[in-house]
């Protein structure tokens, strides 16, 4: 009987595919099983010991592949399809304009043949890119997520040695936009939206405009004045921007001192709810687009 369950486990799972939703941070793993009938509560949040992971770079693969393929197996999931969001700090985001009245028909061919010079820590044939078109009248723009290449081979080495079926390595600022689309879609084009995610490595501050990541940055915070760097980072944008008019603040998680930050900005914090998903990067993840 044990044989023949074996035998038909991997046409189980052709027929009834079990898909995990993963969040990898340098910190910890959080992770959530898709079902046919939707996400079930989060099953995973797991602390990675100190210096596995760095910048997004998994620095210790083989033990890292250990515990993943080990918790697959514990939750029997070791056929399951794995969906993964890169870490934060292993994407840089830039906005590309086209010279052309269309897209071209291989986007990432033709950016790298063109080469423009976009300010990223290594030249683009170094980078994984990931291009999504963005909506709007004016020129056509695409949405650029680039990633070091060996840190994204160092991933799906990672997922390699844990037998794990990998799919899909979306960057997370991807997975959370995806997931606000709904609620940007309502805001007016006038108003600047602050988001603030607490994060393991610290507070992610991103600013949108028009549906559009303008701005992104780690915030440090002293303890004397927690709020100095996120008003210094407005006020640099509000001169970039001077066309910017209302704002609306959004709250990715628990944010200790909210209450003070809404005296100190002047607007409403608003809370976001990711249920019945673990985390905004979570619920985009889980988008068929993303990735």
């Amino acid at each position: 009987m044990l044989d023949l369950q074996d035998r038909l486990r991997p046409l189980k799972a052709q027929i009834f595919p079990q898909v995990m939703l993963l969040e990898l941070n340098d910190t910890s793993l959080r992770g959530q099983l898709m079902r046919r009938r939707g996400p079930e509560p989060l099953s995973l949040d797991v602390p990675l010991p100190p210096l596995t992971c760095r910048g997004g770079m998994p620095l210790e693969k083989e033990p890292l592949a250990d515990l993943i393929g080990d918790l697959m197996v514990r939750d029997g999931l070791i056929d399951a399809i794995v969906l993964a969001a890169l870490p934060a700090a292993a994407v840089h985001w830039r906005v590309i304009e086209w010279p052309f009245d269309t897209f071209p028909s291989d986007p990432e061919d033709a950016l790298r043949q063109v080469n423009p010079p976009l300010n990223l820590p290594l030249p683009l044939e170094a980078m994984v890119l990931d291009l999504q078109p963005l909506p709007g009248v004016g020129p056509p723009q695409m949405l650029m997520a680039a990633s070091p290449r060996d840190l994204v081979n160092g991933w799906i080495e990672v997922f390699s040695l844990g037998g794990v079926r990998l799919e899909r390595l979306a960057p997370a600022q991807s997975c959370q936009l995806t997931a606000l689309q709904p609620l940007l879609a309502e805001i007016p084009a006038s108003e600047l939206v602050v988001l603030l995610d607490p994060t393991p490595a610290g507070l992610r501050l991103v600013l949108v405009r028009q549906g559009l990541p303008v701005f992104e940055r780690l915030l440090p915070q002293a303890p004397s004045d927690p709020w100095a760097e996120l008003q210094r980072c407005l006020a640099f944008y509000r001169r970039q921007d001077p066309g910017v008019g209302g704002m609306r603040l959004l709250l990715a998680g628990e944010l200790p001192g909210w209450e003070q930050l809404e005296e100190v900005l002047g607007v409403r914090a608003e809370q976001l709810n990711p249920e019945p998903f673990g985390s905004l990067v979570l619920q985009g993840l889980a988008h068929p687009e993303v990735g």
